[in-house]
């Protein structure tokens, strides 16, 4: 699916119905073509690799905007920005995934995700799209001792969409969101 830009210069999430609304998504998504159980995921690229979050989320996909510095703050903590009014913490994946930085250029974009009440801002190379994966596409990552059990590290499942492989983020521990 490609997302591009409309007049408010937020990203169009399939499922989005407009500005500041966040992407619904079910638990359970059924293909009606292969009426098989599918997941969805947003993917995007960090250094040339393409990673993805859970869908149900993301609340946005922003441009990249100003980003107020917080003194004093880790190297991928960027800042903050002011989203209609709520102050949104953001972070620089590329450096929070153990990257080197790299200059921001037109396809750089702020995904906005929400846990629980608490929403975070990651800086992105590129979003890519929505990729709908049935359980046969996806597989625990390393380390990953089965379902919900993990042993550590920062992507929770592998997943296969045609002859791309994209690593799905645990994000509470890729951005160290502390667990509810």
């Amino acid at each position: 699916m490609n997302i591009g830009f409309h007049q408010s210069d937020k990203y169009k999430v399939p499922g989005d119905s407009g500005v500041g609304s966040a992407y619904t998504s079910t638990d359970e998504h059924i293909d009606t073509e292969t009426d098989e159980k599918v997941e969805e995921y947003l993917i995007f690229t960090v250094n040339s690799i393409s990673f993805g979050v859970d869908i149900s989320i993301v609340q946005e996909i922003i441009k990249m905007q100003k980003i107020y510095p917080i003194p004093n703050s880790l190297p991928h903590c960027k800042g903050i920005i002011n989203l209609r009014g709520t102050i949104v913490p953001v972070i620089d994946t590329r450096i929070k995934l153990g990257y080197e930085p790299a200059p921001y250029d037109e396809n750089t974009c702020i995904v906005i995700i929400k846990i629980d009440t608490d929403r975070v801002g990651m800086i992105v190379d590129r979003v890519n799209e929505v990729a709908r994966l049935t359980p046969d596409e996806i597989a625990n990552a390393p380390g990953t001792l089965g379902r919900g059990v993990k042993s550590g590290g920062m992507i929770e499942k592998l997943a296969r969409g045609g002859e791309k492989v994209h690593q799905i983020l645990d994000v509470y521990t890729a951005l160290s969101i502390p667990r509810a």
